[in-house]
């Protein structure tokens, strides 16, 4: 997108992925999103700008949180705590190379707080303002998140109209509610056009636009083994044999704090909010488990069964778990209660479970000499402290994770059980920072970092060409590639290379069927392999010097042909709606070549032919979203006293 921005053309055709893709029906790389635009725009796309954009999910999963906690009126204290273990929890820790489940935990919470005023209140503000965070939501999270998040506001109107209120105010309710919505909806389908129509143009020939497999929903949960991060979050790292899961999906946790509030909760009074929460992120919980949840949810939930990795359905049960041990904690702030009672005994509870964790622990990695320890002087070998610390990493046992992080839990427990005992609420905010920041760095050179730095990933994306450059007319086969090792950094080459066609499948969300069917049968039918030609070929056997392309952008090909019979000239670019071949004055929509590929007859002598990609009915509606998102956005600086009421 950045690259053909920055030529000068606008990225509707990305050639370069297994044959090309319809960038604007690509539901998982944030193509809609305003920020991925103004990113692409701007500065475009490499190495640092990606690192960046992940800290500013990160921050705004934190801002977004201190604002809906901000509703229910907590301590202001209370709303840092909440916020800070929002933007480090465990799954945004997990999921840092996930940059669109990142980003559906960035939004999630703005849209919680903008849908919580708009039922409050229904002004025409409010609402604008959450048709802004539901777009920003629903365009650059992971389908998954828009889907889980489908059901989870359904829940919150639900819970709206019937939370201690009497017949006659939900009656009242009702009319406010039905008005305030359908404004709600009007405004958001306009502003959304564009990427509506550019789904809806895609899902007839999109491999996954049915429903998956029941053994394909059921991949990568987050299952109950993986809660012991609710406390251990290091001891996920290890251990793969007993999770079953991928080590993204492990990592749940909210903070020592927040997990001692949090079932204090449980074994308090609560609040109707209180009740509705736990509720939800338990349900929540038991959809990301996989297992007989899941598959009751596959067959009677809609959308459900296009959700394949369920780990995504656990960030609604830490926003709900967070929420709840918030508001646990300011009514014990604002109670003046101190340590005792049940809190007490939920404390020393966890306290001997860390104990133990340490003691079991160090047993067994000295005993069974499985520890780090062990391996120091390989440790010591390496000539850097990166080199030293990745050795470290690579070294470190299950055994070692539970009494590292049991320490440090134990420590910070101590420090907990201290404030909650003499009322010191500032200083619980600054052990509940540090725990994060703790968590965080124990987890992420194994979630997010890897074993490379940022400057020697931007070292590769450097070998690519830059701009949009005229392919090279060479054999498919012969088209360059990356070493294993550069691999594993960036990806398969071909998405870099700016030269189209590709040896084989590579892998990526958009699975065109036509696509499919060649890769799958390419062998088959040796007729429709044109590996040994170029991307662009004239069909007969014609000499070298019969084909030039004029003019190259992702949308329009402009060639010169000279040929001596009537022929056609191949394309190998997946066959899809809206090409044209423009060939004097003749205009057409392109033929098919074997499965996939286009083509173009060619008359005898010279030749101009232009192919070109025209997908006008989405051009309009992104050209509609694009005058609505500004017209929302310049409404919003208009104060609040001069909106009507």
């Amino acid at each position: 997108m950045g690259e053909s921005i920055h030529a000068g053309y606008l990225p509707l055709w990305n050639p370069y992925i297994n044959f090309g893709i319809p960038q604007y029906g690509d539901m998982s790389s944030g193509y809609w999103s305003p920020l991925t635009w103004l990113i692409a725009t701007v500065t475009g796309y490499n190495a640092y700008t990606f690192t960046l954009e992940v800290l500013l999910y990160i921050l705004l999963a934190g801002l977004g949180m201190y604002k809906l906690i901000g509703f229910f009126n907590l301590d202001s204290r209370v709303r840092v705590i909440g916020g800070i273990a929002f933007m480090c929890c465990g799954f945004n820790t997990g999921h840092l190379q996930h940059f669109n489940w990142l980003s559906g935990a960035a939004f999630l919470p703005w849209c919680f707080w903008g849908y919580l005023l708009m039922l409050q209140k229904g002004l025409l503000k409010n609402i604008i303002r959450t048709v802004l965070f539901f777009y920003l939501l629903v365009a650059s999270a992971h389908p998954g998140i828009t889907i889980s998040a489908f059901y989870f506001f359904i829940a919150i109107l639900i819970f709206w109209f019937f939370k201690n209120e009497g017949v006659s105010a939900i009656n009242t309710r009702l009319k406010q509610t039905s008005i305030s919505h359908g404004i709600f909806l009007l405004f958001f389908l306009l502003l959304s056009a564009g990427m509506i129509a550019g789904y809806l143009d895609i899902l007839p020939y999109f491999v996954r636009s049915e429903k998956l497999t029941l053994a394909s929903s059921l991949s990568n949960p987050s299952n109950l083994q993986t809660w012991v991060s609710a406390l251990l979050p290091l001891a996920t790292v290890k251990a793969d044999a007993f999770y079953h899961t991928d080590i993204s999906m492990r990592n749940n946790y909210l903070s020592v704090t927040l997990l001692l509030f949090l079932l204090l909760a449980i074994f308090n009074k609560k609040n109707a909010w209180q009740k509705f929460l736990l509720v939800a992120g338990l349900l929540f919980a038991l959809l990301a488990a996989g297992g007989i949840f899941k598959t009751f949810a596959y067959h009677y939930l809609p959308f459900i069964g296009y959700v394949r990795l369920n780990g995504e359905f656990r960030i609604f049960t830490l926003l709900c778990f967070i929420l709840v041990a918030s508001i646990e904690l300011d009514k014990f702030i604002r109670q003046q209660k101190t340590f005792g009672g049940t809190l007490q005994w939920i404390y020393y509870l966890i306290e001997v479970i860390v104990i133990t964790c340490i003691i079991a622990g160090m047993y067994k990695s000295i005993a069974g000499k499985q520890s780090f320890i062990f391996n120091s002087s390989t440790i010591l070998a390496q000539n850097s402290l990166p080199l030293k610390l990745k050795a470290l990493v690579d070294t470190l046992t299950f055994y070692d994770t539970l009494w590292i992080q049991g320490t440090v839990q134990l420590l910070i427990l101590w420090g907990v059980k201290w404030c909650t005992r003499f009322g010191k609420w500032d200083v619980l905010q600054k052990i509940l920072v540090a725990d994060m920041v703790i968590a965080c760095l124990l987890n992420i050179p194994f979630t997010g970092v890897g074993k490379a730095s940022v400057a020697q990933v931007q070292a590769v994306l450097l070998r690519a060409p830059k701009g949009i450059p005229i392919p090279v007319l060479q054999p498919i086969r012969d088209i360059d590639s990356l070493p294993e090792a550069q691999k594993q950094l960036v990806g398969d080459w071909s998405l870099y290379n700016k030269q189209p066609g590709v040896k084989q499948a590579v892998p990526y969300p958009v699975v065109l069927k036509n696509m499919n069917a060649y890769f799958e049968n390419n062998y088959l039918h040796p007729d429709s392999n044109f590996l040994a030609m170029p991307f662009i070929f004239v069909g007969a056997k014609q000499p070298a010097n019969t084909l030039l392309i004029q003019n190259y952008s992702p949308n329009k090909i402009a060639l010169s042909v000279d040929v001596s019979t009537v022929t056609k000239i191949i394309l190998q670019q997946n066959f899809y709606p809206h090409w044209f071949y423009l060939n004097g004055d003749v205009k057409k929509p392109v033929d098919q070549a074997g499965i996939n590929f286009m083509s173009a007859p060619v008359n005898k002598g010279h030749n101009n032919i232009v192919f070109s990609f025209e997908p006008k009915l989405v051009k309009f509606a992104m050209l509609v979203s694009a005058v609505v998102f500004l017209i929302f956005c310049i409404l919003m600086f208009i104060p609040a006293s001069k909106w009507p009421s």
